[in-house]
């Protein structure tokens, strides 16, 4: 999977210099940046962190918080945040020599709906606490965030560049409607999102913020109604779904254009973390139970879903 560095931070500027390749944020150092213009403390050296995107689509993206959290040995804690990747680039810190972990969090703070928690670590091999997001309101609908954990080892009088891969956290979720008539309305919801994802353990190898088996919520996605002849709800960004589940419920509250009241159900894959999904329904040949399967992949990050007939009884389902 391709990735691109976005930032890079001075320390790591005075390491690597021009060293990489892939695009990245340029930082630009004084005439005297050398390592010997900055001297560490007896025993210590610095600390830098090189930030990529696990897709190169990201790299454009609108970034207002970074978080960085660095835990090593003897309790040794540091905790970062910057408004934007410009002010992180010009970061670095001096730490004593030893083995270092890097929990970085992207958009995930109070001002885009994220709440995070912090519990005693449990993960072998890994000092940082046990930490877990959630949104205050599951059908916020906020903006993306990307996390990640990489591991550095600092030398005494020497700097270090922590790498840390940033994955996408919220799955995305498109609707499609045709063929709505004139007067009817269609209230969409979804079961089955994850309360919270614990940003210290693996979902995937190397890949970090695993879901709670905890569901949060039914997540009120809006309202569709004829406006037009594709009518949609777009890219709204949820938890992924909760760990252990089946796969997604997809909620129809409908309004006929005679007024009257029905509610459909759908049955959906899972969502994972960082994906993309859209499903295109015809309001023509909607059933109360309705089965949507996977249709494809347009990239490694999009999938279609498309109707895959009726469920007739889906209490023995």
């Amino acid at each position: 999977m391709k990735k691109t560095y976005i930032l890079l931070t001075a320390a790591a500027a005075l390491t690597l210099g021009a060293c990489t390749h892939k695009p990245h944020f340029e930082v630009d150092m004084p005439q005297d940046a050398t390592p010997g213009k900055y001297s560490a403390p007896e025993g210590q050296g610095f600390l830098g962190n090189e930030l990529t995107w696990e897709d190169v689509a990201d790299v454009q993206s609108t970034i207002s918080n970074l978080k960085f959290t660095v835990t090593g040995p003897n309790g040794v804690k540091e905790v970062h945040e910057f408004n934007n990747p410009a002010e992180a680039s010009e970061w670095m810190i001096p730490l004593p020599a030893g083995d270092y972990d890097v929990l970085v969090t992207a958009n995930m703070d109070a001002d885009n709906g994220f709440e995070l928690s912090e519990t005693p670590p449990t993960k072998a091999g890994l000092t940082i606490p046990d930490t877990y997001a959630w949104l205050s309101d599951p059908s916020s609908n906020p903006d993306q965030v990307w996390n990640g954990i990489g591991h550095v080892r600092v030398e005494k009088d020497k700097m270090a560049t922590a790498h840390v891969d940033l994955d996408r956290l919220l799955a995305v979720f498109t609707l499609k409607f045709t063929h709505v008539p004139e007067g009817a309305t269609i209230d969409v919801s979804m079961r089955g999102a994850a309360h919270y994802v614990t940003l210290t353990k693996e979902y995937a190898t190397g890949h970090w913020g695993e879901p709670s088996a905890e569901i949060s919520d039914d997540i009120v996605l809006g309202k569709i109604t004829a406006s037009n002849a594709l009518t949609l709800i777009d890219e709204f960004k949820v938890l992924p779904t909760a760990k252990g589940q089946m796969g997604t419920i997809l909620l129809f509250h409908i309004k006929t254009d005679k007024g009257l009241e029905q509610e459909y159900m759908g049955q959906a894959p899972l969502m994972e973390n960082g994906k993309t999904y859209i499903l295109e329904l015809d309001y023509t040949k909607l059933t109360p139970y309705m089965f949507i399967t996977a249709g494809g992949s347009i990239n490694d990050w999009t999938e279609t879903w498309i109707y895959g007939g009726e469920i007739l009884n889906p209490e023995t389902e």
